[in-house]
Protein backbone atom coordinates (compact mmCIF):
# COMPACT_ATOMS: atom_id res chain seq x y z
CA UNK A 1 0.00 0.00 0.00
CA UNK A 2 1.27 3.17 -1.04
CA UNK A 3 1.08 6.21 1.11
CA UNK A 4 0.17 9.94 0.17
CA UNK A 5 2.40 12.66 0.92
CA UNK A 6 1.56 15.82 2.01
CA UNK A 7 2.01 18.34 -0.69
CA UNK A 8 4.41 20.94 0.61
CA UNK A 9 4.86 24.58 -0.22
CA UNK A 10 8.19 24.60 -2.37
CA UNK A 11 11.18 26.66 -2.36
CA UNK A 12 13.43 29.25 -3.93
CA UNK A 13 10.75 29.96 -6.69
CA UNK A 14 9.79 26.31 -8.08
CA UNK A 15 6.04 26.41 -9.41
CA UNK A 16 3.79 24.82 -6.94
CA UNK A 17 3.46 21.61 -9.56
CA UNK A 18 6.86 21.15 -9.54
CA UNK A 19 7.92 22.77 -12.45
CA UNK A 20 11.00 24.31 -12.52
CA UNK A 21 10.99 28.18 -12.44
CA UNK A 22 12.08 30.20 -15.96
CA UNK A 23 14.70 32.81 -15.21
CA UNK A 24 14.40 34.26 -18.60
CA UNK A 25 13.78 38.00 -17.21
CA UNK A 26 16.97 37.92 -15.79
CA UNK A 27 18.62 35.97 -18.34
CA UNK A 28 20.66 37.25 -21.39
CA UNK A 29 19.72 35.89 -24.92
CA UNK A 30 21.43 32.42 -24.60
CA UNK A 31 19.25 31.37 -21.26
CA UNK A 32 15.78 32.93 -23.40
CA UNK A 33 17.40 30.86 -26.42
CA UNK A 34 17.32 27.98 -24.29
CA UNK A 35 14.03 28.57 -22.45
CA UNK A 36 12.18 28.79 -25.73
CA UNK A 37 13.93 25.14 -26.44
CA UNK A 38 12.59 23.87 -23.54
CA UNK A 39 15.15 24.41 -21.59
CA UNK A 40 15.11 25.81 -18.32
CA UNK A 41 17.07 26.47 -15.27
CA UNK A 42 16.14 25.51 -11.82
CA UNK A 43 16.04 27.07 -8.56
CA UNK A 44 19.46 25.27 -7.82
CA UNK A 45 21.13 25.36 -11.69
CA UNK A 46 21.60 29.20 -12.58
CA UNK A 47 21.83 30.47 -15.75
CA UNK A 48 25.77 30.59 -17.27
CA UNK A 49 24.63 34.38 -18.48
CA UNK A 50 23.34 36.72 -15.88
CA UNK A 51 22.05 39.85 -16.49
CA UNK A 52 24.66 42.74 -16.22
CA UNK A 53 25.56 44.19 -12.73
CA UNK A 54 22.89 41.69 -11.21
CA UNK A 55 24.22 39.70 -8.27
CA UNK A 56 23.96 35.61 -8.51
CA UNK A 57 21.08 34.50 -6.19
CA UNK A 58 23.31 31.70 -4.74
CA UNK A 59 26.33 34.68 -4.19
CA UNK A 60 23.67 36.67 -2.09
CA UNK A 61 22.56 33.26 0.06
CA UNK A 62 26.23 32.99 1.18
CA UNK A 63 27.15 36.61 1.97
CA UNK A 64 24.22 36.25 4.79
CA UNK A 65 25.10 33.16 6.24
CA UNK A 66 25.95 30.54 4.30
CA UNK A 67 23.47 27.87 4.08
CA UNK A 68 19.81 28.47 5.26
CA UNK A 69 18.30 26.04 7.47
CA UNK A 70 14.31 24.44 6.73
CA UNK A 71 12.07 25.18 9.35
CA UNK A 72 8.92 23.17 9.09
CA UNK A 73 5.22 25.31 10.37
CA UNK A 74 2.09 23.91 9.98
CA UNK A 75 -0.03 24.30 7.12
CA UNK A 76 -3.47 24.77 9.02
CA UNK A 77 -5.30 22.69 6.23
CA UNK A 78 -5.11 18.80 7.23
CA UNK A 79 -1.56 17.44 6.80
CA UNK A 80 -0.15 20.30 4.83
CA UNK A 81 2.98 21.70 6.20
CA UNK A 82 4.80 24.62 4.83
CA UNK A 83 8.63 25.18 4.91
CA UNK A 84 10.56 28.76 5.62
CA UNK A 85 14.19 29.01 5.25
CA UNK A 86 15.44 30.73 8.26
CA UNK A 87 18.47 32.49 8.57
CA UNK A 88 20.50 33.34 11.62
CA UNK A 89 21.36 37.10 11.69
CA UNK A 90 25.35 38.61 12.22
CA UNK A 91 26.93 35.68 10.99
CA UNK A 92 28.65 37.36 7.81
CA UNK A 93 31.78 39.51 7.94
CA UNK A 94 30.08 42.80 8.03
CA UNK A 95 27.39 42.04 10.59
CA UNK A 96 29.87 41.04 12.66
CA UNK A 97 32.21 43.69 12.69
CA UNK A 98 29.03 46.02 13.75
CA UNK A 99 28.05 43.44 16.65
CA UNK A 100 31.41 44.10 17.88
CA UNK A 101 31.43 47.49 17.64
CA UNK A 102 28.40 47.68 19.64
CA UNK A 103 29.67 45.74 22.37
CA UNK A 104 32.69 47.71 22.62
CA UNK A 105 30.61 50.90 23.02
CA UNK A 106 28.39 49.59 25.73
CA UNK A 107 32.04 48.50 27.38
CA UNK A 108 32.90 51.94 27.07
CA UNK A 109 29.39 53.60 28.33
CA UNK A 110 29.88 50.80 31.65
CA UNK A 111 33.50 51.94 32.24
CA UNK A 112 32.46 55.48 32.28
CA UNK A 113 30.14 54.81 35.06
CA UNK A 114 32.42 52.77 36.96
CA UNK A 115 35.82 51.17 37.08
CA UNK A 116 35.77 47.23 36.64
CA UNK A 117 38.99 45.25 36.12
CA UNK A 118 39.53 42.99 32.96
CA UNK A 119 37.83 40.18 33.94
CA UNK A 120 34.89 42.11 35.07
CA UNK A 121 34.73 43.79 31.76
CA UNK A 122 35.09 40.13 30.53
CA UNK A 123 32.39 38.92 31.66
CA UNK A 124 30.09 41.82 31.02
CA UNK A 125 30.78 40.89 27.46
CA UNK A 126 30.18 37.24 27.62
CA UNK A 127 26.85 38.05 29.43
CA UNK A 128 26.32 40.87 26.41
CA UNK A 129 23.28 40.04 23.76
CA UNK A 130 23.77 42.79 20.86
CA UNK A 131 20.49 43.26 18.62
CA UNK A 132 19.74 41.83 15.07
CA UNK A 133 22.17 44.08 12.79
CA UNK A 134 19.46 42.99 9.86
CA UNK A 135 16.66 43.76 12.00
CA UNK A 136 15.95 40.05 11.39
CA UNK A 137 12.62 38.78 13.46
CA UNK A 138 14.01 36.36 16.14
CA UNK A 139 12.48 32.97 15.54
CA UNK A 140 9.78 31.62 18.59
CA UNK A 141 11.32 30.66 21.99
CA UNK A 142 12.14 27.71 23.07
CA UNK A 143 13.17 25.85 19.83
CA UNK A 144 16.71 25.65 18.52
CA UNK A 145 16.41 28.05 16.15
CA UNK A 146 15.97 30.89 18.40
CA UNK A 147 18.49 29.27 20.70
CA UNK A 148 21.30 29.71 17.97
CA UNK A 149 19.64 32.73 16.79
CA UNK A 150 20.45 33.82 20.14
CA UNK A 151 23.70 32.67 20.54
CA UNK A 152 24.82 34.46 16.99
CA UNK A 153 23.95 37.55 18.60
CA UNK A 154 26.39 37.20 21.39
CA UNK A 155 30.38 37.54 21.14
CA UNK A 156 32.22 34.31 20.87
CA UNK A 157 35.21 34.54 22.65
CA UNK A 158 38.09 35.98 20.19
CA UNK A 159 35.82 38.81 20.01
CA UNK A 160 35.80 39.75 23.19
CA UNK A 161 39.72 39.62 23.47
CA UNK A 162 39.18 41.74 20.41
CA UNK A 163 37.24 43.99 22.28
CA UNK A 164 38.98 43.76 25.52
CA UNK A 165 42.69 44.12 23.56
CA UNK A 166 41.16 47.53 22.22
CA UNK A 167 39.82 49.02 25.93
CA UNK A 168 43.15 48.26 27.49
CA UNK A 169 44.84 50.08 24.56
CA UNK A 170 42.78 53.15 25.17
CA UNK A 171 43.05 53.21 28.76
CA UNK A 172 39.63 52.43 29.39
CA UNK A 173 40.72 49.15 31.52
CA UNK A 174 43.60 49.10 33.69
CA UNK A 175 43.90 46.84 36.26
CA UNK A 176 46.91 48.12 38.47
CA UNK A 177 45.20 51.39 37.97
CA UNK A 178 42.03 49.75 39.65
CA UNK A 179 43.87 47.95 42.31
CA UNK A 180 45.58 51.34 43.67
CA UNK A 181 41.90 52.78 43.82
CA UNK A 182 41.00 49.50 45.92
CA UNK A 183 43.72 49.65 48.13
CA UNK A 184 43.04 52.84 49.07
CA UNK A 185 39.64 52.71 49.68
CA UNK A 186 40.18 49.37 52.36
CA UNK A 187 42.94 50.66 54.16
CA UNK A 188 42.50 54.06 53.75
CA UNK A 189 38.87 54.89 54.35
CA UNK A 190 37.38 51.39 55.58
CA UNK A 191 40.66 50.87 57.88
CA UNK A 192 40.48 47.00 56.79
CA UNK A 193 43.61 45.12 57.51
CA UNK A 194 45.91 43.52 54.88
CA UNK A 195 43.69 40.41 54.73
CA UNK A 196 40.57 42.19 54.10
CA UNK A 197 42.39 44.61 51.45
CA UNK A 198 43.80 41.20 49.92
CA UNK A 199 40.17 40.19 49.82
CA UNK A 200 38.86 43.58 48.17
CA UNK A 201 41.35 42.75 45.45
CA UNK A 202 40.03 39.41 44.99
CA UNK A 203 36.63 40.00 44.44
CA UNK A 204 37.16 42.85 41.91
CA UNK A 205 39.01 40.26 40.10
CA UNK A 206 41.93 42.13 40.07
CA UNK A 207 44.41 40.33 37.85
CA UNK A 208 47.93 38.11 39.95
CA UNK A 209 50.12 40.22 38.85
CA UNK A 210 48.58 44.23 39.51
CA UNK A 211 47.64 42.50 43.22
CA UNK A 212 51.32 41.14 43.70
CA UNK A 213 52.55 44.86 42.85
CA UNK A 214 50.27 47.28 44.47
CA UNK A 215 50.21 44.50 48.14
CA UNK A 216 54.25 44.53 47.84
CA UNK A 217 53.53 48.72 48.83
CA UNK A 218 51.36 48.79 51.44
CA UNK A 219 52.99 49.05 55.06
CA UNK A 220 52.44 45.73 56.96
CA UNK A 221 54.06 47.22 59.93
CA UNK A 222 51.28 49.07 61.49
CA UNK A 223 49.02 46.63 61.73
CA UNK A 224 48.83 45.94 65.00
CA UNK A 225 48.71 49.65 65.71
CA UNK A 226 46.02 50.41 63.18
CA UNK A 227 44.10 47.36 65.12
CA UNK A 228 44.42 48.76 68.63
CA UNK A 229 42.64 52.07 67.17
CA UNK A 230 39.93 50.27 65.68
CA UNK A 231 39.63 47.99 69.30
CA UNK A 232 39.08 51.19 71.39
CA UNK A 233 36.69 53.02 69.15
CA UNK A 234 34.92 49.84 69.47
CA UNK A 235 35.06 49.25 72.89
CA UNK A 236 33.05 51.91 73.66
CA UNK A 237 30.10 50.66 72.03
CA UNK A 238 30.55 47.37 74.13
CA UNK A 239 30.08 49.29 77.75
CA UNK A 240 29.00 47.09 80.57
CA UNK A 241 29.08 44.28 78.94
CA UNK A 242 31.52 41.22 80.57
CA UNK A 243 35.30 41.57 79.48
CA UNK A 244 35.71 38.26 77.70
CA UNK A 245 32.41 38.37 75.57
CA UNK A 246 33.46 42.38 74.74
CA UNK A 247 36.84 40.91 73.97
CA UNK A 248 35.27 38.00 71.46
CA UNK A 249 32.88 41.20 70.25
CA UNK A 250 35.53 43.28 69.35
CA UNK A 251 37.80 40.87 67.71
CA UNK A 252 35.30 39.64 65.53
CA UNK A 253 34.80 42.68 64.07
CA UNK A 254 38.30 43.09 63.49
CA UNK A 255 38.47 39.68 62.34
CA UNK A 256 35.83 41.08 59.48
CA UNK A 257 37.76 43.81 58.72
CA UNK A 258 40.70 41.71 57.19
CA UNK A 259 43.19 41.66 60.58
CA UNK A 260 44.74 38.14 61.40
CA UNK A 261 43.17 36.45 64.42
CA UNK A 262 46.04 37.18 66.48
CA UNK A 263 46.68 40.70 66.09
CA UNK A 264 42.38 41.06 66.18
CA UNK A 265 42.32 39.44 69.65
CA UNK A 266 45.52 41.29 71.02
CA UNK A 267 43.94 44.52 70.20
CA UNK A 268 40.80 43.62 71.75
CA UNK A 269 42.23 42.62 75.03
CA UNK A 270 44.38 45.25 75.13
CA UNK A 271 40.83 47.86 74.60
CA UNK A 272 39.23 45.95 77.24
CA UNK A 273 41.77 45.56 79.90
CA UNK A 274 43.36 48.92 79.34
CA UNK A 275 46.88 47.53 79.11
CA UNK A 276 47.84 50.20 76.89
CA UNK A 277 46.64 51.96 74.07
CA UNK A 278 47.39 52.90 70.31
CA UNK A 279 50.70 55.01 70.01
CA UNK A 280 49.24 57.36 67.90
CA UNK A 281 46.67 58.41 70.43
CA UNK A 282 48.32 60.36 73.35
CA UNK A 283 46.96 59.41 76.87
CA UNK A 284 45.03 61.49 78.50
CA UNK A 285 44.86 60.02 82.64
CA UNK A 286 43.21 56.78 82.52
CA UNK A 287 45.07 54.00 80.28
CA UNK A 288 41.70 52.47 77.86
CA UNK A 289 38.22 51.31 78.04
CA UNK A 290 37.77 49.43 81.26
CA UNK A 291 34.43 47.16 81.95
CA UNK A 292 33.57 46.19 85.56
CA UNK A 293 34.99 47.66 88.26
CA UNK A 294 37.05 50.63 88.37
CA UNK A 295 41.09 49.73 88.39
CA UNK A 296 43.05 50.39 91.42
CA UNK A 297 45.07 53.59 90.84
Amino acid sequence: MTEELAPVTPLFGASPAGRPRSVGAHAGPDASAGAAAGETATSTELPESVAPGAERPEARCRAVSGSPRLVSIPGGQGETQAFTAVVPAGMDAESRERLVSEAQETLVRALARSDRSTEEARRLLRDWRGEDPKGAQAPEDGTDEAAEYEESLRLDDDEIEQVIDRCTELGYLDDLRLAELVVHKSRDKKRSGIQGVERALRDRHISAEAMQEVLAEVDRDDELERAKELAVERARRVKGVEPDAAIRRIAGFLSRRGYSSGVAFTAAREAVNGSSRPSSRPSSGSTGVFFGATPVE
